[in-house]
């Protein structure tokens, strides 16, 4: 997440115009109608990628669009999606034909919405929607947004459900309204609204049959801290996982009264995140702030009926107190703890890491690498079924409760063929555990093991799972690296963040 700041910017002829603009909604036999001409802008995206095998080397630039909902005068929310590795932001209005330039204010990866600021030197000044939080199945609603040329472009879909499940740009899964389309695929950022133009909230994906949407409820949650010029601390996400508990042979060996049909199983806890510091494995979930929790990890919502619990803890923010109703050990018991997010950049095999330049270490030909998702995504598609083993295991298994000290696994990716390290060319894939001795429990590690001052004439390295150790050996090895460097095309030997 990042925030930037920006001054008021404001021009007596411009005031005027938006003073106008206000009212942008005329009546049709006594029903409001919405214009979205002054509400919506076309947004291009310029990025440019690291490459996450060679990370060193940064992608051509790459031009994305999606489209924004005015919800100040200058400010324009979006989804987050596009943004990761944003490098020019520009925007289009109604009132402007040339670009405008527009940078991120606030963004949120977990529920993938973003704050964008135009420069406060356009004059523009848009006309701001207003999001709902009401939901009515059936309820038939107009997707708009702004092309390319300044026109209005529409859609059409019912709403059908609302329900909990992953977003694109975090593990965090989130509330989503899915809509029944009965038009094309739906574009990025687009905005539903309902007839008077009270928008429900924003699309992030799409079918040929349905539209995910980000609910107007969350959308004000965003906003609500994203507006503000403080620091922007989100939302809490879940510290455990639970599963089913619809078996009454488990319920009995839990010693749960037979009366007692709510409840889920806390399956694995966290060690970050929102009840990692009050719950335990094998804790029975009965209620969070009183509303209580179904066999299956839901609850009764009022609007949308049954929805998962994670819901209930994503409408707390950070820092904000929160109760569990547990079953443990016989007991029914009450704890109470405080909201926290489990950053993705936190887990010990990163989810994501935007924006950031990969972290990396070659000598003697040998490229050193963080393990992260993005590294395992190079299996391609079904990577979980192609990835080696030993890698899986740290991302499946121990990325939200790493070992004790361990912060981040440390990999020898592969091999830049040279003379020096004849023999080991094969050598990948594989985590590193000890480095001249050293434990290795992050990359910082590594490279402090490799630049310290020592008598021997060689770098020992030991990997998991009795790979063979590598020994590199000391003399020469400043030139044979600019010499590797060279011949690869490699400006720079690491990149190790602090």
């Amino acid at each position: 997440m990042k925030k930037a700041f920006f001054s008021l910017f404001s021009i007596g002829v411009i005031g005027l115009c938006f003073s106008c603009r206000q009212t942008a909604r005329i009546t049709e036999n006594g029903k409001q109608i919405f214009d979205a001409k002054d509400s919506l802008v076309f947004i291009q995206v310029s990025s440019s990628r690291y490459d996450v095998l060679q990370p060193w080397k940064r992608s051509a630039s790459q031009t994305e669009i999606c489209y924004g909902t005015a919800v100040g005068p200058s400010e324009v929310v979006t989804i987050a999606e596009p943004f990761t590795y944003a490098s020019v932001i520009q925007v289009k209005t109604s009132r402007s034909p040339e670009f405008i330039p527009a940078s991120i204010k606030t963004i949120d990866y977990d529920l993938d919405l973003c704050l964008l600021k135009l420069d406060e030197k356009s004059g523009i000044s848009l006309s701001p929607v207003t999001f709902g939080e009401s939901f009515q199945r059936g309820l038939e609603l107009k997707g708009q947004w702004l092309s390319s040329e300044a026109a209005v472009k529409n859609s059409r879909g019912f709403l059908d459900r609302a329900v909990v499940r992953n977003g694109p740009t975090s593990y965090q899964r989130i509330l989503t309204f899915v809509l029944s389309s009965t038009s094309r695929q739906t574009s990025r950022g687009e905005v539903f609204t309902d007839r008077s133009g009270t928008a429900y909230g924003i699309a992030f994906s799409s079918s040929e049959t349905e539209v995910a949407v980000i609910p107007g409820q969350t959308v004000n949650m965003f906003l609500k801290e994203a507006q503000k010029d403080t620091e922007y601390i989100g939302y809490g996400t879940p510290g455990f996982e639970t599963f089913d508990l619809t078996d009454p042979s488990v319920r009995r060996y839990l010693k749960m009264p037979v009366e007692m049909k709510d409840g889920c199983y806390v399956s694995f806890v966290y060690s970050k995140g929102t009840g990692s510091d009050i719950l335990k494995d094998g804790d029975v979930l009965l209620a969070i702030d009183g509303k209580a929790i179904d066999a299956f990890g839901k609850y009764k919502h009022a609007l949308y009926e049954d929805i998962s619990y994670e819901h209930l803890i994503t409408l707390h923010r950070v820092g904000e107190p929160i109760s569990f109703t547990l079953f443990r050990d016989g007991q029914k018991i009450e704890l109470q703890t405080k909201s926290t997010r489990f950053d993705s950049s936190e887990m010990l095999v990163p989810y994501q890491e935007y924006g950031k330049q990969p972290e990396y270490f070659i000598t003697g030909g040998y490229v050193f690498q963080k393990l992260t998702l993005d590294y395992l995504r190079l299996w391609g598609e079904n990577w979980q079924g192609k990835v080696p083993p030993h890698l899986l295991h740290y991302y499946r298994n121990l990325s939200m409760n790493p070992p004790a000290g361990r912060k981040e696994i440390v990999v020898l990716s592969y091999v830049l063929p040279a003379e020096i390290n004849l023999g080991y060319q094969n050598l990948g894939r594989i985590v590193v555990k000890t480095c001249n001795g050293v434990e290795i429990q992050e990359m910082s590690d590594l490279a402090r093991a490799l630049t310290a001052a020592s008598d021997s004439p060689f770098h020992v390295i030991e990997f998991e799972l009795d790979y063979p150790t590598l020994v590199i050996p000391k003399a020469n090895l400043e030139q044979i690296d600019q010499m590797i460097f060279q011949l690869y095309g490699i400006q720079k030997a690491s990149n190790i963040l602090p």
